[in-house]
């Protein structure tokens, strides 16, 4: 293949999507104690298992020499351009281990790495563009130009059942947390620049659903095409509803759907929750 992709752990598309479009992954580590485990050989209830009994996880990017020997093994393959999408800077040394690797190859230039500002699902939504575009023979140029512009407009919101796993993860304040807790509401949490960051607490499902659809509003302006990716984690019902409102709400819109995060965002989100990416052109 002339153009191959590689990503970290944290896009949770199904085994047979990554073998069909020949994707790669450099896996993340969840640390217990002295003990290291690749994400990729986990499932999620080996996080919840831990954290019912009390352990405390915490997580580590790919090194370099992972994404080393991946570039290395596709470049072997023949490939003349890797593109590679990860985890935003901001939130994960996965980028800079993508980079560092990169950098010590003989042909540096056969790597682009995009600097994501999203993560899990939003890097999902991009990924699926960029795998339209290799499939309809797009050059090198119209790619990166194209997957730039829409990172650089891309949005992510998701609101959870507790904020207790962000809070116990260190991505959220404990007071933060504790506020929500107390007073029963749905935090809405949204990617900005890169980081998560909790920006407004509703009381019901459909105020949720409402303050999505207004920052959607927001932040597409002008855009003739929307792409969107919802996500559901084990909370099918409001994910299925925010879907419909975004149907009746934009007509220019396209959408994915994605019932499934791994163990490192499980880590982190919890088990109940749901969200939406959105980027524009």
């Amino acid at each position: 293949m002339k153009f191959r992709i590689v990503v970290d752990s944290c896009v949770y598309f199904t085994e047979e999507q990554f073998k069909t479009f020949g994707i790669k992954r450099a896996s993340l580590n969840i640390i217990d104690k002295d003990e290291s485990h690749k994400e990729l050989e986990l499932e999620n209830n080996f996080i919840f298992d831990k954290l019912d009994d009390g352990h405390i996880l915490t997580t580590s990017q790919p090194s370099p020499g992972e994404f080393l020997e991946i570039y290395q093994g596709l470049i072997k393959e023949e490939t003349e351009k890797i593109f590679v999408i990860t985890l935003s800077e901001p939130i994960s040394g996965t980028y800079q281990s993508a980079i560092l690797a990169r950098n010590m190859l003989d042909e540096p230039n056969r790597v682009h790495v995009f600097k994501s500002i999203m993560a899990a699902f939003g890097n999902e939504m991009l990924i699926l563009e960029l795998i339209k575009m290799i499939e309809n023979n797009s050059n090198e140029a119209e790619i990166i130009k194209r997957i730039t512009k829409l990172n650089d407009s891309a949005n992510l919101i998701f609101t959870l059942g507790s904020l207790e796993h962000l809070s116990r993860s260190g991505r959220l304040s404990k007071t933060k947390a504790l506020i929500g807790t107390v007073l029963r509401l749905k935090p809405l949490i949204q990617m900005a620049k890169g980081k998560l960051d909790l920006f407004k607490s509703e009381r019901t499902h459909k105020k949720v659903i409402s303050t999505i659809l207004d920052q959607i509003r927001e932040t597409t302006g002008n855009g003739k095409t929307i792409y969107f990716r919802v996500l559901s984690q084990n909370a099918l019902e409001q994910a299925k509803a925010l879907e419909t409102e975004i149907r009746k709400t934009f007509k220019n819109c396209h959408i994915t759907f994605s019932e499934y995060i791994g163990p490192v965002f499980s880590l982190h989100l919890g088990k109940i929750g749901y969200g939406v990416s959105w980027c524009f052109e």
